[in-house]
């Protein structure tokens, strides 16, 4: 099967959203996690789709819960 036959994902992460909403930059979020802004950019692109793990760290450092951080 090519890329084009799975449906896409219904869940979408709102990222983006809660940086917003809790007033932190891009570059800030980057530095909480530990890692340079431009190894952070990609999680910003609606295509990235992130590993449980990867949700756990964001909602470790945003002091949140992962469910918080995913849109259906």
């Amino acid at each position: 099967m090519t890329g084009s036959q799975y449906p896409e994902s219904v869940a979408k992460h709102i990222l983006g959203e809660i940086l917003k909403k809790k007033q932190l930059s891009k570059r800030q979020f980057a530095k909480m996690i530990g890692l340079k802004y431009e190894n952070v950019f990609r999680y910003f692109k609606t295509s990235y789709d992130p590993k449980l793990s990867t949700l756990s760290r964001w909602a470790t450092v945003l002091k949140m819960k992962v469910r918080d951080l995913i849109k259906e």
